[in-house]
């Protein structure tokens, strides 16, 4: 008699356990049951709000001191805006210099490929005029001293002075025929290459000085919003800095990113309706629709501290495009239930 009692309660007591294990890993990571409604699936999953990309910690590339926050938490800012400066006043000096240096190499290419200016090439021409005007001259001198030689009438010292007061007007003649062509003459192929390779390094040193002006300014990457800023002027900032100087999001509009736990995962599909409510806004729901299944599992899934929840499970992500987000802010956690056909 004991023995079949003794029985029985260890029969009832493995059949209580066993049902409890079937109940609770029935359960998803909410501790929400999936239940048929209508002949549909529903799949219920954690999840958070997050604007139309995740938020950016926006770090500088380079460390310096914070010199200028331009906008505040809240403030929309357009794409492409300065929304925190260093200290720079030496990167901005080498900008300076390298714009001076670019004028100056193309200066003298532009001078190469132009020629001498006009002005130069008439004073050569006219140097060359009055060179050929006293090498006439002494010539006509010369050839005369030559014929007044016979009849004595001239000294050999004299003639022979004349004789080399005409070479030395040939002379300068020559030089200055030559120095007329060479400023009529066009660039060498050679100097205009030579020209313009100084020009191309000029600009590539103007570059290289902006790009090091670009590092000590944060951009926003797109239209969006200031979420947070964790430093003030005056602070030391830089990329390894541990907390970054300002979280940023595009918040043009709200989706949900949803965490459907494993023994879900292939049910879920795009365009699959969503409902989405929030403890935090007790009464409300939020339709929107299944955008996009990541393609990979993940330990990553925000906890909602639930006695039901399960803590060692992987997850799926799924986004979640809102029809309406009024009311809701980043980073809220939320709960999403999936409806609709969910496959096999």
């Amino acid at each position: 008699m004991k023995t079949a009692l003794t029985i029985l309660l260890i029969t009832g007591s493995f059949g209580g356990i066993t049902s409890y294990i079937v109940r609770t890993a029935a359960a998803g990571p909410t501790g929400v049951d999936r239940v048929a409604r209508s002949g549909q699936d529903e799949i219920v999953a954690s999840g958070v709000v997050e604007g139309s990309h995740p938020e950016i910690a926006l770090r500088p590339l380079v460390t310096g001191t914070i010199a200028a926050i331009h906008f505040r938490e809240g403030r929309p800012v357009s794409r492409g805006s300065v929304l925190v400066e260093l200290n720079n006043e030496t990167q901005t000096q080498q900008v300076a210099l390298a714009e001076a240096e670019r004028s100056a190499a193309q200066a003298e290419y532009s001078r190469l490929r132009n020629g001498e200016r006009l002005e130069k090439r008439k004073a050569v021409v006219a140097l060359e005029h009055a060179c050929r005007a006293a090498y006439l001259k002494a010539k006509a001198d010369c050839e005369r001293a030559q014929r007044l030689a016979s009849s004595q009438s001239v000294s050999t010292a004299e003639r022979e002075a004349s004789f080399y007061k005409m070479v030395q007007a040939q002379a300068e003649l020559e030089q200055a025929t030559a120095e007329r062509e060479l400023a009529e003459a066009p660039a060498r192929s050679e100097d205009l290459a030579a020209a313009a390779a100084r020009v191309a390094a000029a600009e590539a040193r103007l570059r290289l000085a902006e790009a090091e002006l670009a590092k000590t300014r944060l951009l926003a990457p797109s239209d969006g919003c200031i979420l947070q800023i964790h430093a003030e002027p005056g602070e030391l900032a830089g990329p390894t800095s541990a907390r970054p100087i300002l979280l940023f999001a595009d918040i043009s509009r709200y989706r949900v990113r949803a965490f459907v736990e494993e023994l879900d995962a292939s049910h879920v599909h795009v365009d699959q309706r969503v409902v989405v409510t929030a403890d935090g806004l007790p009464g409300r729901e939020f339709a929107g629709r299944v955008a996009l299944v990541l393609p990979r599992m993940g330990l990553r899934s925000p906890q909602n501290d639930r006695a039901a929840e399960y803590k060692d499970l992987y997850f799926r992500e799924v986004l979640i495009d809102l029809d309406s987000w009024d009311g809701l802010t980043l980073n809220l956690r939320v709960q999403a239930r999936i409806t609709g056909p969910t496959g096999s």
